[in-house]
């Protein structure tokens, strides 16, 4: 993307940018689903942070997740249940896109509905296979890599772990209070302005990436917004 004047990478911001790391502490419920009516009635009663635990933070839980299936109901129903339609239909449902939890509640409660209604008998799990319900406490640390410039920042972003991206783009929305805010964007509107890259940055599909593809494609939006930077060429 070509500009009229030339962006300062090194340009200092008012505020430097603190990386946090983060790591779960799961606890499970003691409660379970062997079918899905059991697990459509279990979704309608747990707390709303059982439901975030599944469809988000989970995906620090796993060493590699599995793309297809991007929250642990989707990746139980093609597994246990072994119901690819119904796990397809869980996988494309994004709970981003909801103002609140509750929100989410009702749409995935809405899904299991729509879909049990059509179903001539209930799918039961395989033995071994049951979905089990989990909550997760999250543990935050400032880490030791601040960015005063987007140079910096850039550089930084390559190194910090994927639980820190993670960290400011999902768990930031919740902060913020908006389900398009995160940290990172956040910083550089605030901080440097750039209109155009703070939103195409809160246009990325977060929820169908992993948190590799999130941070690759980060620095690629600055790479196209800003030209050269962190060793890219124009």
């Amino acid at each position: 993307m070509e500009r009229a004047v030339p962006f300062d990478y090194d340009l200092p911001a008012k505020d430097p940018f603190w990386f946090r790391e983060c790591f779960l502490m799961t606890m499970p419920l003691g409660r379970k689903a062997v079918n899905l009516r059991e697990l459509l009635q279990a979704l309608k009663e747990v707390d709303t942070e059982v439901l975030h635990y599944h469809l988000l933070q989970s995906r620090l839980a796993v060493t590699q997740p599995v793309v297809e299936y991007p929250n642990d109901f989707a990746l139980w129903a093609a597994t246990a249940l072994q119901d690819v339609k119904l796990a397809e239909k869980l996988s494309s449902f994004d709970p981003l896109e909801y103002d609140d939890l509750e929100q989410v509640r009702q749409a995935m409660v809405d899904i299991l509905e729509d879909y049990l209604w059509d179903l001539p008998s209930v799918p039961w799990a395989r033995p071994g296979f049951e979905f089990h319900f989990c909550m997760a406490s999250m543990v935050v640390i400032r880490s030791e890599i601040p960015a005063t410039t987007l140079r910096e920042f850039c550089h930084a972003l390559g190194k910090v772990g994927l639980d820190s991206v993670y960290y400011h783009f999902f768990e930031a929305r919740r902060r913020h209070g908006h389900r398009r805010v995160d940290d990172f964007s956040f910083w550089i509107e605030n901080n440097f302005g750039l209109p155009e890259l703070v939103q195409a940055i809160r246009e990325i599909d977060l929820y169908f990436y992993t948190l590799k593809e999130v941070r690759d494609t980060l620095l690629q939006l600055i790479l196209e917004h800003l030209g050269e930077i962190c060793g890219y060429p124009e």
